[in-house]
């Protein structure tokens, strides 16, 4: 997996969407892991990310949050509002957000096809998360995650040009689809072996080669 290309093509994304919308939108700000709406809420406004990450969420019967798919600068989510009108998910700002609300009664053919493309495109991106969640050990998942996680807003280069990620254990696990103990291990793991380090709150990446060889499954 070329990760340069890949955060190339999103940022190509990002651009050809931030524009497009005709119909009149009201920008809305969220600060970080602040929910923009519940499991049950009516869904009355379809959005678009403007600037900052956003987490969907699911849960499951026992009650652990599972991470359902990542909404980029220029992603438009919400899409219940098409269907039953009822938030079927937990939508939560990862950073500090600006977050476009549309009417969907004011939206034209335009528009309509704009969003059906950034729904294509993120479609495509889920389905490549459910492929590394299906493949491979935890030390794969969480290293494929923590790559994923880089090419997002919620990443940042340090002093040395590395990048940090704002993560807890807690959200890898459940981007992960484990528990915040066995994450716990691999992160030690992880550190231990020289490809991360680990501060309150965040993880920097050390070696991007060795946890890309670590993520395709060829060290």
């Amino acid at each position: 997996m070329n990760r340069i290309l890949e955060s190339d093509r999103l940022e190509t994304i990002a651009e050809n969407f931030m524009e497009t919308v005709q119909a009149p939108s009201q920008t809305l700000r969220f600060q970080r892991r602040q929910m923009l709406y519940h499991h049950g809420d009516p869904a009355q406004s379809v959005f678009r990310v403007r600037d900052g990450l956003v987490r969907i969420t699911r849960m499951t019967p026992e009650g652990r949050t599972l991470t359902v798919r990542h909404v980029m600068p220029g992603d438009f989510f919400g899409e219940e509002v098409f269907r039953n009108g009822c938030r079927e998910e937990v939508a939560e700002a990862l950073t500090s957000a600006d977050i476009e609300a549309i009417d969907p009664q004011r939206i034209d053919y335009r528009d309509l096809m704009n969003i059906t493309q950034s729904l294509s495109q993120q479609l495509q991106r889920l389905m490549d998360y459910g492929y590394h969640l299906q493949t491979g050990d935890l030390r794969q998942r969480v290293a494929r995650y923590l790559l994923e996680l880089a090419l997002t807003p919620i990443s940042s280069a340090d002093e040395d040009g590395k990048m940090r990620i704002a993560a807890t254990h807690e959200l890898i696990a459940e981007g992960t689809a484990s528990t915040r103990e066995s994450v716990s291990k691999i992160i030690t793991e992880l550190r231990l072996e020289g490809l991360i380090t680990s501060g309150y709150r965040s993880i920097t990446l050390c070696d991007m080669a060795g946890l890309e060889l670590l993520a395709d499954d060829l060290a």
